[in-house]
């Protein structure tokens, strides 16, 4: 095919403007930014063994070991094998919102509150039971901010409505690679509750979030820590694993 003179020099400009024309990548909005978080933690189909520390005055004064079954965000079960005081204590989550304990010294199963304490610790059972954030808020975008010198995405989540555990949380999450960074719990009266610090030391999950500190605000010598020791992927667990009914013959 013969191109004339003239065709050629247009297609040359073409193609030189084109390298040239800066290409602009939208920056993601608040909620693909709390979903992208949200997957980080998310990890369905896994089992994990973890500890969790319990402090206070600066004492270690707890020390728990359990399993959680995690099918999704809706259906995970959680065991207590240590201390033996509290073994073959279970909580589950059976579909959103809807919280069970059982108690095997009284064979007993009970309804909980997510806003509960997770084993008198300064964990809710919604921050353990219940990962994706984006089920119970809505998500708008503050100002940038560096945490521990990270450039973050900062998040203002706001409850979707009052029986949800938090009235509000701002989050901070690392730019690069959407990584879960820090978290701040507020009341319904606006008051900050507490705080939760998110790293990865394990390598349990491969780089992923294991190790998770949440700190009380109100009382500053309350702070616990949950560091998952060991996963198994790809789990896939009976239908009844997570009903209620099962609860005291597993």
């Amino acid at each position: 095919m013969n191109l004339s003179l003239k065709t050629v020099c247009i297609l040359a400009l073409t193609l030189t403007m084109s390298a040239l024309t800066p290409t602009y990548c939208a920056e993601p909005d608040a909620l693909q930014i709390l979903n992208k978080a949200d997957d980080k933690l998310d990890i369905k189909n896994t089992k994990v063994e973890f500890e969790m520390l319990v402090y206070r005055n600066k004492e270690l004064r707890k020390t728990y070991r359990m399993s959680l079954m995690y099918q999704d965000a809706d259906h995970t079960l959680v065991e207590t094998h240590f201390p033996p005081r509290n073994e073959g204590e279970k909580m589950l989550q059976a579909g959103r919102r809807n919280y069970w304990l059982f108690l095997p010294n009284i064979n007993r199963s009970m309804r909980i509150s997510e806003a509960n304490n997770f084993s008198s610790s300064d964990f809710s059972n919604s921050d353990i039971l219940s990962p994706r954030l984006s089920n119970e808020y809505k998500p708008q975008l503050r100002a940038d901010e560096k945490i521990n010198e990270e450039d973050c995405y900062t998040l203002e989540l706001i409850a979707k409505d009052e029986s949800t555990a938090y009235a509000k949380i701002i989050y901070w999450i690392r730019k690069q690679d959407f990584f879960p960074i820090r978290r701040d719990y507020y009341t319904f009266s606006q008051q900050l509750l507490k705080r939760l610090d998110i790293t990865s030391t394990t390598q349990a999950l491969h780089g992923k979030p294991d190790t998770f500190m949440m700190s009380s605000v109100l009382e500053r010598d309350k702070k616990t820590a949950l560091r998952y020791l060991k996963t198994t992927a790809d789990q896939r667990y009976p239908e009844d694993s997570f009903h209620p009914d099962t609860l005291m013959k597993r």
